[in-house]
């Protein structure tokens, strides 16, 4: 019998490696007024991060 496993969607700091769900509460968020609101790393607060979707 064969299991359809996905592997699961994480969103990725490139900075530090940090892992998470993408839009979980374990990310951070930081409003910027002149192009909306930008996921921020909790770990090293850096803005790069590649979202998983």
């Amino acid at each position: 019998m064969s299991r359809n496993t996905e592997p699961a969607m994480l969103s990725h700091c490139w900075n530090c490696g940090f892992e998470a769900p993408p839009g979980s509460d374990e990310w951070d968020r930081l409003d910027a007024v002149s192009i909306g609101t930008l996921t921020r790393c909790p770990e090293c607060g850096s803005t790069d991060v590649s979202t998983g979707r």
